[in-house]
C-alpha cells in the first residue's frame, strides 16, 4: 500500500471540514456553464453515437457543444485559478446526461443540449462532460458509474481546494423525449415542427403523445425507470418519470415564461416538455420521492453542497413545500450544510419570496431565490451605454424589501432561521448576469471600468454574491446591446489549446480589481453579514452628485466594523457630505473615530475628518467613474 504522509493527510480532511463548516454567507459564488468553461479533454467532445454535427471545432456557434467539460474544471482547480480570484463555490449547469440535439426549437431552428437542462437521464452524467481517465491516470469503469466516479472526484478536488459545489437541477421538465405525434401514425418525423411543438391546450392534454427514439440524438424514454445499483449500493427508484402520464403533455404559447394565471405551471416552453407536479395527482408522491432520492444520491454520495433549483414558479408550490421537507429528513444531520435556492423570473419580491415558506405556511421551502429585483434595479442604474447612468432608487428600495413586507403583513422572505442558523434574506443570491435572456452585463457599449463597478456592487450589498463566468476577464458580448435579450453571451472562456489564457486573465485589470473586491469582503464581517444603511441617493433635479450611491453595510453590535460603500457612474468627480446614521437613526461610528479607504486597484477617493455635531457627518471626494470603501480606522 501506498504511504501517504500525515501531514498531507491533516490538511486535506481540515480542507474538507473547512467547506462543511463555513456559512452560507462568506460564500463568493462563481455560475459557470460547463462547456463554455474550458475544454480540458478534447476525447469526449463527441461521444460514441452521437451525431457530429453537435459539435463546433471552432467554438463559436452559440447553440453547438464547444468541448468544456469536468477535466477543464479540475485543471483549473488545479492551477490554484478559483483559489487566486477569492471564490469559494462554483455552480456548475446541470451535470446530468441531456438530449444532444432537437430539429425544432426557438425560433424553428435545431439546437444542441450543451446547456444541461434537456435531461434525459437523472442519474447519468453526460458524456460529454466526463474523461475515460482520471486525473491520476487511472482508468474509470465503462458506462453510468465511471461517469459518476468522475462528478465524485471533481467534487472532492474542489474539497480539497476548500471550494463547494453547487449543482443546477431540474424538477420542472425533461428535454424532448416525447413526440406529439402530429400525423397520429405512431411515427416520430423528426423534420415535421408539429411533433416537436405543439399549441397550448388549456383543457385536457394530447393524449397521442408517444416516446421518441432517435439514439445519435439521445432521445430515449427518461432514466431512472426502476431499481438502480451504484457503487454497490441499490437505490429503489418507483419509475414514474418513464411514464406518459407523469406529464402535462399540454403543448406552448411563446409567452408561456412570463404567464402568471396557471399555464406557466402546465405548460411545455419549446424542448422542455414539462412535468406535472399539481398535489393529489396519481403520481405526486411517487413523483416527490423519485426526486428527493436522486437528488439525496448527489448530495450524500457524489458530495454536492448545494442545489440551485430552475424554473421554480413553473412548478406548482406545494411540490417545492414536500420536496424540501422530505429532502432535509433524508438527508439528516448533512441538510444544516445544504442550501436550496431557486430561480424565479421575476422582479417582485412578494412573487419572489412566497417560496421561501411554505404553501401552507407551516415552515421553510426553499432556503432562498436569485434576486432578480436586485439585478434588475443594478441593471437601471449601472447598465448603460457611452458612459450614461440610471438611478439606484430601485436598490434601496430592493434592500428595504429583503427586511419587510407590504403594509406590516408578513415579510416578503421568511425570517424563520434554516438548519444553520441563516434566514432566507441572509442567504438570498445577489448577482447582475447570468446565462439566460439577460445574459453578460458586458455588451456593446460597456466599458471594462463599468463592468468592475457593477461587480462591486454585487460584492458589497446584502446577499452571498454570485459571479458569471468570465465576467473576472472583463469577456465582452460584441453581438448584444443594453436592450437585447440574447444568450449570445454563452461564450467559451478559455478557447482550447491556449494554455497561456489563464495566465493572462489572472493579470488583467479585471481579475485583479475582482479579487481584491473580493478580498475586502472575505476581511470585513459588515461586508458579510452586516445590515444596509442608505446614506445617500444623487438628486434627479441636481447635478453636482449625478450617478452617486452611497450606503454603509454594519454590524449591529460593533461599530467598530462598519464598511463605507461609495459609487460614482459619472464623468464628474463630485463632493457629498453626508450623515453617518443607520435607517434605526443610530450613529454608524463611534465618536472620535474616523474612516480610512481600503486601497484597492485605481481607487483614489478622499475623505476629510469626520465632523461631530448632534449627528456625525463626513464629506468624501468621489473621483469620476469609481468606487471607493471606507472602514473604521
Amino acid at each position: 500500500m501506498r504511504k501517504v504522509c500525515l501531514p498531507i493527510i491533516c490538511l486535506l480532511l481540515a480542507a474538507v471540514h473547512h467547506v462543511q463548516a463555513r456559512s452560507w454567507q462568506d460564500e463568493v459564488i462563481y455560475f459557470m456553464m460547463t462547456d463554455r468553461f474550458y475544454d480540458g479533454d478534447p476525447t469526449n467532445n463527441i461521444p460514441e453515437g452521437c451525431d457530429s454535427a453537435t459539435y463546433d471545432p471552432k467554438q463559436e456557434n452559440v447553440d453547438l457543444y464547444h468541448g468544456g467539460d469536468f477535466r477543464g474544471i479540475e485543471l483549473a482547480l488545479q492551477s490554484g485559478y478559483f483559489n487566486e480570484l477569492g471564490i469559494t463555490s462554483i455552480w456548475i449547469t446541470p451535470p446530468v446526461k441531456n438530449v444532444w440535439k432537437t430539429a425544432y426549437d426557438e425560433g424553428d431552428a435545431g439546437k444542441t443540449g450543451y446547456h444541461g437542462y434537456w435531461t434525459q437521464d437523472f442519474l447519468d452524467i453526460d458524456p460529454h462532460l466526463t474523461s475515460e481517465v482520471a486525473l491520476d491516470g487511472n482508468a474509470y469503469a465503462k458506462g453510468r458509474e465511471g461517469r459518476l466516479a468522475h462528478y465524485r472526484d471533481l467534487v472532492k478536488l474542489a474539497h480539497d481546494k476548500g471550494i463547494r459545489i453547487v449543482q443546477d437541477i431540474v424538477c420542472n421538465h425533461i428535454g424532448p423525449l416525447f413526440f406529439y405525434d402530429s400525423q397520429l401514425n405512431g411515427n416520430f418525423n423528426r423534420r415535421e415542427k408539429e411533433d416537436w411543438v405543439a399549441p397550448f391546450k388549456e383543457y385536457g392534454f394530447y393524449d397521442h403523445a408517444q416516446w421518441g427514439e432517435i439514439p445519435e440524438w439521445n432521445i430515449h424514454t427518461p432514466q431512472p425507470d426502476g431499481p438502480l445499483t451504484i457503487f454497490g449500493k441499490t437505490i429503489p427508484f418507483n419509475g414514474v418519470l418513464s411514464d406518459l402520464s407523469t406529464y402535462s403533455r399540454k403543448g406552448f404559447n411563446h409567452d408561456s415564461l412570463g404567464k402568471a394565471d396557471g399555464e406557466e405551471v402546465s405548460c411545455d416552453f419549446f424542448s422542455l416538455r414539462d412535468i406535472w407536479t399539481k398535489g393529489g395527482s396519481d403520481h405526486y408522491e411517487q413523483l416527490a420521492d423519485e426526486f428527493v432520492e436522486i437528488y439525496h444520491f448527489y448530495i450524500d454520495v457524489i458530495g454536492v453542497d448545494g442545489l440551485r433549483i430552475d424554473t421554480v414558479k413553473h412548478v406548482h408550490h406545494e411540490f417545492w413545500s414536500s420536496f424540501s421537507r422530505r429532502l432535509r429528513i433524508k438527508l439528516g444531520h448533512k441538510a444544516k450544510n445544504l442550501i436550496l435556492f431557486g430561480e424565479v423570473y421575476d422582479g417582485n419580491p412578494e412573487k419572489l419570496g412566497q417560496y421561501t415558506y411554505r404553501h401552507d405556511n407551516k415552515g421553510i421551502a426553499l432556503d432562498s431565490l436569485l434576486n432578480f429585483q436586485m439585478c434588475w434595479a443594478a441593471r437601471n442604474y449601472m447598465r448603460h451605454e457611452d458612459g450614461n447612468y440610471g438611478h439606484a432608487d430601485g436598490i434601496q428600495r430592493t434592500m428595504e424589501d429583503l427586511h419587510n413586507g407590504p403594509d406590516g403583513k408578513k415579510d416578503y422572505y421568511n425570517e424563520t432561521p434554516g438548519l444553520d442558523g441563516l434566514n432566507s434574506r441572509q442567504k438570498s443570491i445577489t448577482f447582475l448576469e447570468n446565462h439566460d435572456g439577460i445574459n453578460r452585463f458586458r455588451v456593446r457599449g460597456m466599458t471594462e471600468q463599468r463592468n468592475i463597478l457593477a461587480n462591486a456592487l454585487v460584492l458589497t450589498l446584502e446577499g452571498i454574491p454570485c459571479l458569471y463566468y468570465g465576467t473576472e476577464a472583463g469577456l465582452i458580448d460584441e453581438k448584444a446591446g443594453t436592450g437585447d435579450n440574447a444568450e449570445t453571451g454563452r461564450m467559451t472562456l478559455f478557447k482550447r489549446g491556449d494554455s497561456k489564457s489563464v495566465q493572462e486573465v489572472q493579470k488583467t485589470k479585471s481579475f485583479q480589481a475582482i479579487k481584491q473586491l473580493i478580498a475586502a469582503r472575505q476581511a470585513h464581517p459588515a461586508l458579510r453579514s452586516g445590515l444596509t444603511a442608505s446614506l445617500w441617493l444623487d438628486h434627479r433635479e441636481q447635478r453636482e452628485d449625478d450617478g452617486v450611491f452611497i450606503f454603509a453595510r454594519h454590524l449591529e453590535d460593533d461599530l467598530g466594523k462598519t464598511v463605507i460603500v461609495c459609487f460614482n457612474l459619472s464623468d464628474d468627480s463630485h463632493k457629498v457630505t453626508l450623515d453617518l446614521i443607520s435607517s434605526n437613526q443610530e450613529p454608524l461610528i463611534e465618536k472620535g473615530k474616523s474612516f480610512k479607504r481600503l486601497p484597492l486597484l485605481g481607487l483614489s477617493s478622499e475623505m476629510t475628518s469626520i465632523n461631530w455635531g448632534e449627528e456625525p457627518q463626513a464629506e468624501f471626494e468621489l473621483p469620476a467613474q469609481n468606487v471607493s470603501l471606507w472602514v473604521v480606522e
